[in-house]
């Protein structure tokens, strides 16, 4: 059985964290679309505590990331929006992801926010399923906007 733990990201997990940020871009037919660098992330994590990260560690490596940072919600107050939950394909199944995103669950809960919300793609079948296994309520009605600046 492959165990891993699940550990605060650090100074030392900015390549790892870029690497599976690719990887995350490649399984969603969407590699060309990635244009941040382990350079940026550097300064957004460091100077401008834009996000934290939690790291999945298993034999010494990076195989799994939660990528997350607050938000604030005018119904409900303050909150935390999960960017990216990824693991590698070979640690899928093994509660890696799962634990992931508890210990997310539980670093917002400790900076005082009383939802986590998330998005994922409609064809990403086995993260819908895996989602609601958790209870977790996946809205349809409300559309995505962006806005390039």
């Amino acid at each position: 059985m492959i165990s891993y733990e699940i550990r605060q990201g650090e100074e030392k997990d900015i390549p790892d964290l870029m690497a599976l940020i690719r990887e995350l871009a490649e399984f969603e037919k969407a590699p060309e679309k990635v244009a941040n660098s382990e350079a940026l992330l550097m300064r957004d994590w460091k100077e401008h505590r834009a996000f934290d990260f939690l790291v999945a560690e298993s034999e010494g490596k990076v195989v799994g990331i939660s990528l997350y940072y607050p938000r604030y919600s005018t119904w409900n107050g303050r909150c935390y929006y999960l960017e990216d939950l990824y693991v590698k394909p070979e640690m899928r199944g093994m509660g890696a992801g799962k634990a992931l995103l508890l210990a997310t669950v539980e670093e917002a809960k400790k900076a005082g926010a009383g939802r986590l919300d998330w998005q994922v793609l409609d064809w990403n079948e086995s993260a819908v399923r895996f989602y609601e296994s958790l209870g977790t309520h996946i809205e349809k009605e409300w559309w995505n906007c962006k806005l390039v600046i």
